[in-house]
């Protein structure tokens, strides 16, 4: 559902607009709601911001990574703060706003799981010809270095 709502922007601020939507290919409606609903999730959720890969809008924790793919990583460490900021240069604080964000918006982050879970080695030998699959087999004595 969605609700009609006027704005009043400086002349400046409207020209950027259908600029951006005109690059974007989109219509200034669609760019305007995404910008408010970004901006909205970035002032509830502190430390996230959003950044275009291959021309899609991606939430990101604040200067490091795409929110899923924290999330991806810290599913084996049952969200676990401070061992997935082990792993990750990234703090404390930044990590557990990108987990809250999860938490705000599931469905979002599961769906780029899912898009990026479905890149299979047949899928990317279609794409990538030249590449080629080898594994490096795993001692029991190798050392986990988050472990410690």
């Amino acid at each position: 559902m969605a609700r009609e709502v006027t704005l009043r922007l400086p002349d400046a601020t409207a020209d950027r607009l259908e600029a951006a939507a005109c690059a974007a290919g989109q219509s200034v409606d669609e760019i305007g709601a995404r910008a408010i609903e970004e901006a909205l999730r970035q002032e509830e959720l502190p430390g996230i911001e959003f950044r275009t890969f291959n021309g899609e809008r991606h939430a990101c924790v604040e200067g490091a990574m795409q929110i899923w793919q924290l999330v991806m990583n810290a599913e084996g460490w049952n969200f676990d703060v401070q061992t997935t900021a082990k792993y990750f240069p990234i703090a404390p604080y930044p990590i557990e706003a990108a987990f809250n964000y999860y938490r705000a918006y599931p469905e979002e982050i599961d769906r780029a799981l899912a898009e990026n879970r479905s890149w299979t080695y047949e899928r990317l030998k279609q794409v990538l010809p030249q590449i080629e699959l080898f594994t490096v087999p795993r001692d029991a004595d190798d050392v986990d270095p988050l472990a410690s």
